[in-house]
């Protein structure tokens, strides 16, 4: 192998960052991945030859993954687990920081960010608004950002969102008007494959472009259990200041503030073009879904 064929994964135990780690190595790159606690996640040596390295963010991040040069880092890794968001906010920003130095410092060919359709400049969620901060780190032509919509597949905020309609027996359905743009676990793996080999810069939007009305939303993501939901509209100005109150008293509720002002700022973004540019037709919402009963 060379550096041409070497690809460091950060946040590579994690939902999104297991799932490239499988697909570059499928694609023929040899991977290396970056997680908090190699010896915890030894399994990940049969997607990652190239071995696990130590990135424990902000500045535990082992330097000999970035040695005898790399095709590309992509930086999947964020923490959203934090006590308060000052301490998300340094190992967010301070690690990325971070990774940025040692891919200049080793000459990295491509650097791809990946932020997410949270992230704009009305942003109020923490999570988009450090997001967004982020995104202006790379601004190098080696540098590519992508901004995925919501991710369907067994993980992440889709899998959260099913584990918690699977306990409410009736949801309330805050700013119902809104619409979610989705992609699939897939869709987003090959996206980042293809953006690797064809060196692509700037910034990527990855999604379909039909976005899912809220209700449609919920509904779908319920019918995978065999749950047919009940949903009832609730003032989403009224949930975010009463949520709020409980988060002050030290209750967590399964929705937070963030989550609601994440919904209460979406942003459509048009992805035609950056589709295109990839080759790409991603799945649609429901056969997102149906390929997760398959």
């Amino acid at each position: 192998m060379t550096p041409a064929d070497e690809v460091l994964i950060t946040g590579a135990s994690g939902f999104l960052g297991r799932a490239c780690c499988a697909a570059f190595t499928t694609a023929g790159f040899r991977v290396r991945a970056l997680v908090r606690n190699p010896t915890a996640h030894s399994d990940l040596v049969t997607i990652a030859q190239g071995g696990v390295f130590r990135g424990d963010l902000p500045d535990g991040i082992d330097e000999a993954a970035f040695q005898d040069g790399l095709r590309a880092l992509v930086h999947c890794a964020y923490e959203t687990r934090s006590a308060t968001p000052a301490e998300a906010r340094r190992t967010n920003v301070g690690g990325t920081e971070n990774l940025l130095r040692l891919s200049r410092a080793h000459q990295v060919r491509r650097v791809v960010f990946v932020s997410s359709m949270a992230a704009h400049d009305q942003a109020a969620s923490v999570y988009g608004k450090t997001k967004f901060e982020l995104e202006k780190l790379f601004t190098a032509p080696s540098d590519t950002v992508v901004k995925p919509a919501t991710i369907i597949g067994p993980g992440g905020v889709f899998q959260r969102t099913r584990e918690m309609l699977r306990r409410l027996p009736v949801l309330p359905l805050f700013y119902a008007d809104r619409a979610m743009q989705t992609i699939s676990l897939d869709d987003i793996c090959r996206a980042l494959v293809s953006i690797v080999q064809r060196d692509i810069p700037g910034t990527v939007n990855l999604a379909h472009p039909d976005a899912t009305p809220m209700r449609e939303f919920y509904s779908g993501i319920a019918a995978v259990d065999g749950i047919a939901l009940k949903a009832v509209p609730f003032p989403g100005e009224v949930a975010l200041l009463s949520i709020g109150l409980l988060e002050k008293i030290g209750v967590k509720p399964p929705i937070t503030t963030d989550n609601l002002l994440g919904i209460k700022h979406l942003r459509y973004f048009d992805p035609r073009g950056d589709l295109a540019r990839l080759d790409l037709r991603p799945l649609s919402f429901k056969e997102s879904l149906r390929r997760l009963r398959e």
